[in-house]
């Protein structure tokens, strides 16, 4: 069977979902170690039967919603490439308000220390790294699996960056580290609206998209602990579900953060809340 044939057999196959000849092209070129260009140049070129045996096995896992980031194992972001699997949530665009927010800092400081709660495939840190070097930043992520594939991130991106494997805040405050910026990207989905997510989603880390019961549970616990690991002033951002912004807000203001802005996403929606810490006993 060659490339040509390949593929229309796979598009017939595909038919039953939203996928289709893309998707294939995707499966194939990354199989072949090959890129989509490669297919058409060579659309006659036939294939080993150890090709096509897996080519079809990753079909039938796009069929059963497994994610195209999972089957191909990397996510292109803000045009970087990144290693993905299982164990990390994918990437989505509308960390990049996030991402644009935290750069909105450089005025404000030079070498500044920030600390990531909950870290991921690693995404954010490489890109602030890329953007401002001068930042050091300490991540933290409580599963092993996923802190793995962030730190092999950071290495292909070649990027410094400080990692630890524990819970929330703990070795941050463990080593007394104190931030300018705290960011993250934290679960803030329900229980009942996680019910309601398509089936390729629910393949996700349940514990990268569920907040608790009400998707408030991260938020509360920023709010009570934000506080040991923060400098004199000290800046915070955090993603959240667009109709989370006000009961956010008045969680983290009812702990003494005062409210800077909230900064929407390509579809208008609250996206990103920044507050800010100021001592005042002084």
């Amino acid at each position: 069977m060659n490339i040509k044939e390949l593929l229309k057999e796979a598009n017939l196959k595909l038919k039953v979902t939203d996928y289709g000849r893309l998707e294939a092209e995707v499966i194939l070129a990354h199989i072949l170690k090959k890129d989509r260009v490669y297919l058409h140049i060579n659309i006659n070129q036939e294939l080993e039967k150890c090709i096509i045996n897996k080519f079809f096995k990753n079909i039938d896992e796009l069929i059963k919603n497994k994610p195209l980031q999972y089957i191909t194992g990397n996510q292109e972001w803000m045009g970087l490439d990144f290693i993905v699997n299982e164990k990390v949530l994918i990437p989505r665009e509308d960390t990049r308000i996030l991402l644009e927010q935290i750069l909105a800092l450089k005025s404000k400081f030079n070498d500044p220390i920030m600390v990531e709660i909950g870290t991921g495939s690693g995404i954010l840190p490489v890109l602030i790294k890329k953007n401002w070097n001068e930042a050091k930043i300490f991540t933290t992520e409580i599963s092993l699996d996923t802190l793995n594939i962030a730190r092999e991130n950071f290495k292909n991106h070649n990027v410094e960056v400080q990692s630890f494997n524990c819970d929330f805040l703990e070795t941050i405050k463990k080593n007394k580290i104190k931030a300018d910026i705290i960011f993250s990207n934290p679960p803030y989905i329900s229980e009942e609206e996680y019910l309601e997510l398509d089936p390729g989603v629910k393949k996700e880390p349940y514990g990268a998209l569920v907040g608790g019961k009400d998707g408030l549970e991260y938020y509360r616990r920023l709010a009570e602990e934000y506080i040991d690991v923060v400098r004199e002033t000290a800046y915070i951002l955090i993603e959240l579900g667009w109709e989370q912004y006000e009961a956010v807000r008045e969680i983290l203001e009812n702990k003494g953060l005062k409210f800077v802005g909230i900064y929407k996403d390509d579809g208008n929606r609250n996206r990103v809340l920044v507050m800010e810490h100021i001592n005042n006993e002084n």
